[in-house]
């Protein structure tokens, strides 16, 4: 049996009274009990990453700020992602575009997928992400979460069988995608290397 995935849940909003924590939280309770993976929650609350201003591109891989260093070696641990993201006009939040900004080579070559809420169940927060992702060489999943009618589920704490449904297929594409990817980065080759 190979070593369960390591997977960062982003916290993607650090507005006052949020939903992106509570559904954060939601994902992450229904990753427990799962054996193929191990899922922490990396909160951008706690992180307070100015807006990305540095005179170096994280592209050229020399990390001199002692933030960006820390958050570098946090975010490296992981093995995959799942971004959990508001939309805000028919875009992600901008604290979460920020942290991703500020990192390059910790998110190459790693699966992320997509959890969000929104007038359309975040569909455009999500297609904005994915050709983020995709710039900081990612492999983003065709498998999503769009959560409508999210503060009711979350005042009632329940989400729909289908959210439940969906929230499974996530799991099981970016469990399949992170092993793969995992073996891949053991690989030596220099196919796309920055």
């Amino acid at each position: 049996m190979t070593e369960p995935l390591n997977i960062q849940i982003l916290v993607g909003s650090v507005r006052e009274g949020r939903i992106s924590l509570p559904v954060a939280r939601w994902v992450q309770e229904r990753s427990v009990g799962r054996s193929d993976l191990s899922a922490q929650l990396v909160d951008l609350a706690d992180w307070n990453l100015p807006m990305f201003a540095l005179p170096t591109s994280p592209a050229m891989g020399d990390y001199t700020d002692p933030l960006q260093q820390r958050w570098a070696a946090t975010i490296g641990k992981a093995e995959g992602y799942i971004l959990v993201s508001p939309e805000y006009n028919h875009s992600t939040s901008p604290v979460l575009k920020n942290a991703l900004d500020y990192l390059w080579a910790e998110w190459n070559r790693k699966p992320v997928a997509f959890v969000s809420f929104g007038n359309v169940g975040g569909a455009r927060a999500i297609e904005q992400l994915r050709g983020i992702a995709i710039e900081l060489r990612m492999a983003p999943l065709g498998e999503a979460v769009h959560l409508f009618d999210v503060r009711a589920k979350v005042e009632k704490q329940r989400f729909d069988d289908g959210d439940e449904k969906h929230l499974t297929q996530l799991f099981d594409s970016l469990v399949w995608w992170g092993t793969t990817l995992r073996a891949g980065r053991l690989e030596p080759h220099n196919v796309g290397q920055a």
